[in-house]
């Protein structure tokens, strides 16, 4: 229900653009690459976005406002979807030196009614594939007209990358907090409350997957 009342929030805004329907954009990421930088723009301004979003892997963005699409779907109807890989950088530096260059995708657009148009759904696959749907349905309903189906379910090495990640930073924070209760008994009690706490955090997160 909150869904449905951003969304008609949001198509009222975008609503009424130069005879046009307005529809939101929402991207959903179905590959374990993220990028800084998804936007949709029409054919005859490919550099021009109408709706942007940053979205990580094997993630669901928001409500992004807005793109003009005919009322009435026109075969060989075409979007550009424009991507830009996310940073690398460690630092301020890196990133100021950092060139990502902006893909340009040109998408066929897949064939809709007006009462459809409620997203335009970006749909980023692995292989640096796109594909867009357009409906006022989510991927998970029995009405989602698209092809790829349900929400991204990150694979087994993605799953064992965010465990070793968190695994390794709360292992350094135990052996930190080790080291300081050593070196200031004063505060004992505090480092033994900070250990303690990493140690469930460690209990719970489990063996990897």
């Amino acid at each position: 229900m909150v869904w449905l009342l951003l969304c008609c929030t949001a198509l009222s805004a975008c609503a009424g653009m130069g005879g046009q329907l307005g529809a939101s954009m929402t991207v959903v990421n179905y590959s374990g690459k993220g990028y800084d930088w998804v936007a949709v723009a029409q054919p005859q301004t490919p550099k021009q976005a109408e709706a942007a979003e940053m979205i990580g892997p094997y993630g669901a963005g928001g409500i992004m406002c807005c793109v003009n699409l005919p009322a009435k779907w026109q075969p060989g109807m075409q979007l550009i979807v424009q991507t830009k890989d996310e940073t690398k950088a460690k630092t301020a530096a890196e990133w100021d030196k950092e060139r990502i260059p902006l893909q340009l995708r040109t998408v066929d657009v897949p064939r809709y009614e007006a009462s459809d148009v409620g997203t335009v759904w970006v749909q980023l696959l692995p292989d640096d594939k796109v594909a867009l749907v357009v409906s006022r349905y989510d991927p998970t309903n029995a009405n989602w007209p698209g092809a790829i189906k349900g929400w991204p379910k990150p694979s087994l090495e993605y799953r064992r990358q965010l465990w070793d990640q968190e695994m390794r930073l709360l292992t350094k924070d135990l052996a930190d907090f080790q080291a300081q209760i050593k070196k200031d008994s004063a505060n004992r009690e505090k480092y033994q409350d900070a250990i303690d706490s990493v140690q469930d955090q460690i209990n719970r997160l489990g063996g990897r997957p």
